[in-house]
């Protein structure tokens, strides 16, 4: 049923990709996580419009070095699956599945393995247990994970502030927290059953992150 739904979810994806595919998809701009993290914004006085996203990039998911898998049937795996998620629920910036078998951590500190720029994936996917750095951001662009919301348990959404700046680029200038600094939004669209991450950007804007941040 699970993958007759994505089915669903994506074909509706691929539909509006033939239209648009720079745009950010209906089913992301009417999600009400979505709806409630740009509301919040503009209730601080940071005005970003749906339509102001454009695609940047898109890049596969997985990959051996970031991702682990475990039988489902192996019983220590199992164990500290089910150890983990019982751990995990009411924890905040942990972000459970419709299904309630798979999280989003985006905690902006260092844990299990992870560091505070990286997004972890973990849960039971059919018979496999799949731990996953989703996605980083880059340090350097001051980047900052503020929301991450489910639209089923194959698709989620992550967002993050970072400075407009090339990640790659190590001449980019310095600019610190403290300062004001020219920065974008970036939602990442992950599609775990495709292994794909799309990755949509606002226009620019200028803050003080250190500022910001606790209104996010």
């Amino acid at each position: 049923m699970g993958a007759a739904i994505f089915a669903g979810v994506y074909s509706n994806l691929r539909e509006q990709a033939a239209v648009d595919d720079s745009k950010l998809p209906q089913k992301v701009e009417m999600d009400r996580g979505f709806q409630r993290w740009i509301t919040n914004l503009r209730n601080k006085d940071v005005v970003i419009e749906a339509d102001e996203f454009r695609l940047v990039e898109k890049n596969e998911i997985y990959n051996t070095k970031w991702m682990k898998v475990y039988s489902i049937e192996d019983e220590e795996a199992k164990k500290v699956y089910d150890a983990t998620i019982e751990a995990s629920k009411q924890v905040d910036k942990i972000i459970f599945s419709p299904s309630d078998r798979e999280f989003i951590d985006f905690r902006n500190i260092d844990r299990e393995g992870y560091k505070s720029n990286e997004v972890r994936f973990y849960g039971q996917k059919e018979d496999k247990i799949i731990d996953l750095r989703a996605l980083d951001c880059s340090t350097r662009a001051n980047c900052y994970i503020d929301r991450a919301y489910f639209l089923d348990n194959d698709l989620f959404v992550v967002s993050e502030i970072s400075r407009n700046i090339d990640k790659k680029d190590e001449t980019a200038e310095i600019c610190l927290p403290e300062q004001t600094c020219t920065y974008t939004f970036k939602l990442h669209l992950v599609d775990l059953i495709n292994n794909a991450r799309w990755i949509y950007e606002s226009e620019s804007f200028e803050a003080v992150l250190t500022e910001l941040i606790p209104n996010l």
